[in-house]
């Protein structure tokens, strides 16, 4: 052993030799640094690792870090939202880092059906919105986060009244059939989709949801949008009208992060309507009473001498506050991560009787359960109450209230009209009214993922969406002036939805040889819809204090209900080829099966393909130093519609009492014909991004055609469809339309200097839609709309026209003069001027000073034959504006939408411009006044002229009056267009440095205000009307729409 270790430390020796070099080339130093942003504040939890090891470390507070590392080594720090930088150290012990913000998007995860892509892979036509525009904008409600940032996307609110909805459209107008939104996806939960309202489908965290007014917009993390049918296929019969993904935030490895976010702030009435005050209201009485309309009145002897008079959208409208509250909690290990969080939103209305408040709790849970299992939890509990208050009905009442009826009377009791014709007092009823609609949610989705192979894993979701809905409505006895309702009437409805889904999901995803990336899925899905609905009516309560059915008077109180069930079994997949990442290849089909249709058409396929080309990534423009990005886009496929009633396809039979009894009667005309309605779709698309990214431009063209439009078919009341027991209408398959437009997004920074930072965004939307074919009995859909007992004709949908334009008659003028009763024809034949159908001229009926409306069909008489189409409330096109500054901590952001070339109906001024009328009035209410041309001669109409009034308005009418000025007309078609600022918001990060003595991370203070102003023509409130009543073929109608209110809010951001 001795010899042995005689002849080792030679050696030994020799082997020093050899690698002491390698120890001195390699010897470890100590590098500190400090890590900062491109403002010069320090970025806290970078991550600092040697090159090619696990050795590294995050800096701390203050941006500093320590590590050992070779002298010759090379460090690789990385933030989220920067870019990678590698550092080598050539010795260097220490290094200063300014981090730059990742101007390039290109390999950012952007959520698609059931998966995940980078959007440098995407075919098909998606836009997204990051956390960082939903904190800039402070909305309560997810459609205010995308109205005028995503091309394609056409947002209107329908009603300002807090919790209230918003008509969504994705690329047009899809369908005949109701609404036409789109469907969300929340976390991959469908919602919307799961009533037959051909909503957009919500996915949210990958499971589709009934509702998306119980998320608050604290919790989301991105929202996606997939607009062409190469991208919503997958979806199927649910996608029809669009996708939106919304990704709900998550928790991440590390020390627990605890954030709030609050903010209160107040509303109030960007502008009123400009109606006559009691002067104004007096001058024009003593004007009726002079035309014989009414009789004198000692109260309006001298009108200058009174005062206001009453302003009762003062007395309704009011300055009301809103506070909103937050708490989130995130953390984790690298085997579980968590996030919960909590809201409360409280928004009063600004009318009385109007308010929204909002619960709400959400959660996730994600762990690494084996080395080749994971699964998690998400979770969601929600409850809101919306107050409704004023509503539609209201608001008009308070318009057309008289100045001359007080609020209240002396004592305390609230007053009203002296004329039993005039409207009750509408802050009365706003006040004493109950109309309240309760809301509360349970959500829950779970999943398994297991790792069967390298790259082949495969997943299994069960989903499921609880809905219980409350409708509370009690009006109790009452007397305000001389208007008297001694009823006490009052109504529960309750509507429960319970919707589950299961989904299997195999994917498969490798890169061979370094260029072919393949990804394929295949998956399978079931899902049921139920819902039930029980309503009670009930009067003759014995008091006002006990306001529950059970309370009122049996014989006098009614109820009913009904349920039903619907459900979708479905097999999908996708397959995406990538060749050298320079040509893509996404297919897609899915087969669904639904229970609304006969076993002859129950099922559908729904296939979609894409290709792109990055051509940026070929030898002749790889390592361009101006192009950074360029690639086109192809793509086409189909999706369906299935949104008919259920069991249209079979005869029902329905009850009726009788003196012997409940007897059976057929309940519908059925149609087992039905067939899935299909949209065909194809898109053409350009990404390019410019100078190091600064510039980005995306530009679609899309065509859409929709074949075998579901519609309910209207029949001849012969045939059974009205009177006592009628059968309902049957659906059918009944025509076509079309869908083609442009999109364009430009995102650009400005500036980028020395601590300061100005980015753009401009997003522009051109739609055109026509329908093309529809075999109903007259080839039209015209669509009424009644108010009271007035019942218009106010869109119709005809082949070869836009869909839901505004249908009435067209004045061409106005009888001034006697002569202008007649007309001669090109061979000198004198003829009438066509009259309302029986009226002759007379002062009763069709006089001077009344409208003449064009003879559409030239038969010498005006009926319901000469109405035409009269505006449309389609946008010629639409766009947003934004501009973000940042500079040491501060940012703004300003943000401007806009739309230009919609028609909207003003339908408050069939009522508000009827001169004649004993109720209030526009200030702009004019009439002609006419007059006879010799005093002293004949009664007869030869013997009078207008002489003088307003030069556009008939004499001065009634509702009641024969030649119906007051009928639907372009009169009353107004241009909608409009530009408005949409948000400005101010906002201030505190330095690290102040903070790091404290517990707190980061803290932000901010300043926001929505709805600054708006450049319009319009004359009524607000020009963004949305859909009446939320339908679309009532799109664009401005009936007593509640306002839109102007936000002031200050907020707080803090994390721990």
């Amino acid at each position: 052993m001795k010899c042995t270790n005689h002849f080792l430390k030679p050696l030994g020796f020799i082997f020093l030799l050899c690698v002491l070099p390698l120890w001195v080339s390699a010897q470890n130093i100590t590098v500190k640094g400090t890590v900062k942003d491109n403002i010069g504040e320090p970025v806290i939890g970078a991550s600092v690792v040697q090159k090619g090891t696990s050795n590294g470390i995050v800096t701390d507070i203050d941006g500093n870090f320590t590590l050992n590392v070779p002298s010759n080594s090379i460090i690789v720090v990385s933030f989220i939202g920067y870019k990678t930088q590698e550092i080598p150290i050539t010795g260097k012990k220490q290094v200063n880092v300014i981090m730059k913000e990742d101007t390039e998007m290109l390999d950012e995860v952007v959520v698609v059906g059931y998966g995940q892509m980078k959007r440098s892979d995407l075919t098909g036509s998606v836009v997204s919105v990051n956390d960082a525009a939903i904190k800039k904008s402070v909305p309560t409600s997810i459609d205010q986060v995308l109205q005028g940032r995503a091309a394609g996307v056409q947002i209107q609110a329908n009603t300002g009244t807090p919790g209230g909805s918003s008509s969504i459209r994705i690329r047009g107008i899809n369908s005949l059939n109701a609404t036409n939104q789109p469907i969300f996806v929340i976390d991959g939960v469908v919602v919307g989709s799961l009533s037959q309202d051909n909503s957009p489908l919500y996915i949210v965290d990958g499971f589709p949801v009934s509702s998306i007014s119980d998320i608050a917009p604290t919790d989301i993390q991105s929202v996606d949008v997939l607009k062409d049918a190469s991208a919503t296929a997958i979806y199927g019969a649910r996608a029809s009208n669009g996708v939106i993904m919304i990704t709900t935030k998550r928790g991440a490895a590390g020390e627990a992060s605890i954030t709030y976010d609050g903010y209160v702030g107040w509303q109030n009435m960007p502008k009123k309507l400009e109606v006559m005050n009691l002067r104004e209201y007096a001058a024009h009485h003593n004007a009726r009473a002079a035309a014989g309309f009414v009789e004198t009145s000692d109260y309006f002897v001298e009108p200058e001498l009174l005062g206001d008079g009453t302003d009762w959208q003062e007395e309704l409208f009011q300055n009301a506050l809103m506070t909103s509250h937050n708490i989130s909690i995130t953390g984790g290990s690298d085997k579980i991560t968590y996030a919960f969080s909590g809201g409360y939103l409280d928004q009063a209305g600004i009318a009385l009787g109007s308010g929204f408040k909002r619960l709400s709790l959400r959660g996730n849970l994600d762990a690494q359960i084996k080395s080749w299992l994971k699964g998690g939890i998400n979770f969601s509990l929600a409850d809101s109450k919306q107050k409704v208050g004023a509503d539609n009905n209201i608001i008009m009442t308070a318009l057309q209230s008289q100045p001359s009826v007080a609020i209240t009377s002396a004592d305390g009791s609230y007053d009203g009209p002296d004329d039993q014709w005039m409207p009750d007092n509408p802050v009365a009823l706003a006040t004493i009214r109950t109309n309240n609609n309760k809301k509360e949610n349970f959500r829950y989705n779970t999943y398994l993922e297991a790792t069967l192979y390298k790259g082949l894993t495969l997943k299994t979701e069960l989903s499921a969406d609880y809905n219980l809905n409350k409708y509370y409505y009690y009006e109790p006895d009452y007397q305000f002036g001389v208007k008297t309702n001694s009823t006490r009437t009052g109504k529960w409805t309750k509507t429960d939805t319970k919707y589950w889904s299961w989904r299997n999901i195999l994917t498969y995803n490798e890169t061979f040889a370094q260029k072919h990336n393949v990804n394929i899925m295949i998956g399978q899905e079931m899902s049921q819809n139920h819902w039930e609905t029980q309503a009670s009516n009930a009067s003759g309560y014995l008091s006002n204090s006990a306001t529950d059915p059970s309370a009122g008077d049996s014989s006098l109180s009614s109820g009913t209900g009904y349920q039903n069930d619907n459900s979708i079994l479905s097999y999908f997949g996708r397959a995406f080829y990538s060749y050298d990442d320079r040509y893509l290849l996404t297919a897609t089909i899915r087969r669904d099966g639904s229970s609304k249709f006969a076993k002859g058409n129950r099922w559908g396929w729904f296939p979609s393909a894409a290709l792109a080309w990055k051509v940026s990534n070929e030898s002749f423009l790889k390592n361009n130093p101006i192009i950074n990005n360029l690639k086109l886009r192809f793509g086409w496929g189909t999706t369906g519609n299935q949104n008919v009633q259920d069991w249209a396809y079979i005869a029902l039979l329905s009850t009726k009492a009788t003196p012997w009894g409940n007897g059976v009667l057929n309940g519908n005309t059925a149609n087992p014909n039905l067939k899935w309605e299909t949209t065909y779709s194809t898109n053409l698309g350009l990404d390019i991004n410019l100078f190091d990214n600064r510039i980005e431009f995306i530009a679609d063209f899309y065509y859409k055609k929709t074949k075998d439009m579901l519609l309910q078919i209207s029949l001849p009341s012969f045939l059974g469809s009205s009177g006592l027991g009628a059968a309902t209408n049957p659906w059918g398959n009944i025509g076509s339309l079309e869908n083609k437009g442009l999109e364009l997004t430009l995102n650009t920074v400005n500036i980028d200097t020395k601590g300061f930072q100005w980015r753009s965004n401009f997003v522009f939307s051109l739609n055109r839609n026509k329908v093309v074919e529809m075999d109903t009995e007259t080839g039209s859909l015209p669509y009424e709309l009644q108010i009271g007992d007035d019942k218009q004709t106010v869109t119709n949908s005809m082949p070869g026209y836009p869909i839901g334009q505004f249908w009435g008659y067209k004045v061409i003028g106005r009888f001034n003069e006697p002569t202008d009763f007649y007309y001669k024809t090109a061979d000198g034949t004198v003829k009438e001027v066509a009259r309302p159908e029986g009226q002759s001229i007379a002062e009763g009926q069709t006089w001077l000073g009344d409208y003449i409306f064009e003879d559409i069909n030239k038969d010498g008489i005006i009926d319901n034959k000469d109405q035409t189409f009269i505006g449309n409330p389609e946008p010629k096109f639409t766009y947003g504006i934004g501009n973000t500054f940042s500079w040491k901590g501060f940012d703004l952001t300003i943000f401007l939408s806009g739309s230009y070339g919609n028609d909207v109906l003003n339908y408050n001024r069939r009522w508000l411009e009827i001169s004649g009328s004993n109720s209030n009035l526009l200030k702009s209410t004019g009439y002609a006044i006419v007059e006879k041309i010799d005093p002293n001669g004949p009664d007869d109409y030869r013997n009078f002229h207008v002489t003088g009034g307003d030069a556009n308005s008939p004499r001065m009418y009634t509702q009641s009056s024969k030649n119906l000025n007051w009928r639907v007309s372009d009169r009353y078609v107004e241009d909608g267009s409009y530009l408005r600022i949409q948000n400005i918001s101010l906002g201030y990060t505190l330095p690290k440095k102040w903070l790091q003595k404290t517990p707190i991370q980061n803290l932000k203070i901010y300043a926001n205000l929505q709805n600054v102003y708006t450049w319009t023509k319009y004359k009524g409130y607000d020009p963004e009307v949305g859909s009446l009543y939320g339908n679309t073929l009532y799109n664009g109608i401005d009936y007593g729409r509640y306002p839109s209110p102007r936000i002031y809010t200050f907020g707080l951001n803090v994390s721990f």
